[in-house]
């Protein structure tokens, strides 16, 4: 893959994690558990796309630098750990706690307890944007400060408390 797709493709996927960050933080209010199955699916969903994201966006960063791919998610985390383009502790949560949790939530292993689901997704929050930072400044250090951005929110986030799709067609 040519490195100008490679960077638009890593800048994609940042985005799309901002996004999907953006609608995982008003279901994770402090003290707050789901408001029922929709919430708690949402919730569920939001903490495995988010983590699929890293775990793309990982595999882009280690073809950049011309490394192995990584076997499984949790050493893909491993690998861009290695590589120094995660920080230690980052990388450590999400190979310790997120990729289990996000192959239970797609895998449907057992029951999960709601209140650990939202303990977790509230973690998950601020280490998914230290993570998007840390792949943002190797940006920076790769491409200068013109080629790289900090990920936006690639739609516009409604108050209303009912979920939307953040899929806008032509039309709407």
């Amino acid at each position: 893959m040519p490195e100008a797709s490679r960077s638009a493709l890593l800048q994609r996927k940042l985005e799309l994690l901002a996004g999907f960050l953006a609608e995982l933080e008003p279901l994770v209010r402090p003290g707050r558990q789901p408001g029922g199955n929709l919430e708690r699916r949402a919730m569920e969903r939001l903490v495995q796309v988010v983590v699929e994201a890293a775990i793309d966006v990982n595999g882009l960063l280690l073809a950049a630098r011309s490394l192995p791919p990584p076997g499984s998610a949790r050493e893909s985390f491993v690998s861009v750990r290695d590589a120094g383009l995660l920080p230690k502790n980052v990388a450590e949560r999400f190979i310790l706690s997120y990729v289990g949790l996000r192959n239970r939530i797609v895998h449907d292993y057992d029951t999960l307890d709601p209140s650990l689901v939202a303990r977790a997704a509230s973690r998950l929050l601020s280490d998914a944007r230290a993570y998007a930072r840390a792949v943002a400044s190797h940006l920076d250090d790769d491409h200068g400060p013109s080629r790289a951005r900090e990920p936006r929110v690639p739609y516009r986030r409604t108050p209303s408390p009912r979920l939307r799709s953040p899929v806008r067609t032509k039309n709407q």
